[in-house]
């Protein structure tokens, strides 16, 4: 049996660490009503409460996507009840981005879920266990940071998770979505 070579190894490990992660601890969010939200669509949601307002072009910027690409997205989540708008009081010609009471639900229903999931296999490891997953995932992070990324104005949504500890800004880059509308940092 030929050995794999050890790159290539953490390559694989890495790409299905991420598909794992996203299928296991990041499920969809469906509620009785069935009116739910898609992982990304509660990622954005997290986001868009954690430091508002925020513009559809923000959203475009956050998500790497098109305008219009933003705005069909922004749209369901309207229909869905789960996003409002209101003229912005500086800009007439622009309309600020806010979460409804529905859409901090359906976050809060997605994080207990998560957080059941994770801790369903987290607390069956032993505690030294635990902190090498921790260090190690920690260290893969770093890793992958070491060199400048290809267009290191991505953005790993980590403010949707936890904002003032931007990644990308603890390795000294730019987040492309850490202004707010009105070119102030976000908080």
């Amino acid at each position: 049996m030929t050995r794999e070579p050890h790159a290539r190894r953490i390559a694989r490990d890495l790409h299905m660490l991420a598909d794992l992660t996203r299928r296991i601890l990041e499920p969809d969010v469906t509620p009785q009503d069935g009116e739910g939200a898609s992982f990304t669509q509660i990622v954005i949601l997290k986001w868009l409460d954690s430091a508002g307002p925020r513009r559809a072009q923000d959203v475009a910027k956050y998500l790497s996507s098109s305008a219009p690409a933003a705005t069909q997205l922004l749209g369901r989540l309207r229909r869905k009840g789960l996003v409002k708008s209101r003229p912005c009081p500086t800009d007439g010609r622009a309309e600020d981005l806010f979460v409804t009471p529905h859409a901090r639900a359906l976050v809060r229903r997605h994080e207990v879920l998560k957080m059941r999931r994770l801790e369903k296999l987290w607390g069956g490891l032993p505690e030294a266990k635990r902190r090498l997953v921790a260090q190690g995932l920690e260290a893969a992070i770093d890793l992958l940071l070491t060199e400048k990324p290809v267009g290191s104005e991505m953005c790993l949504h980590c403010g949707a998770y936890d904002s003032p500890n931007c990644v990308m800004r603890q390795h000294g880059f730019a987040c492309p979505t850490e202004t707010c509308p009105s070119g102030k940092p976000a908080e």
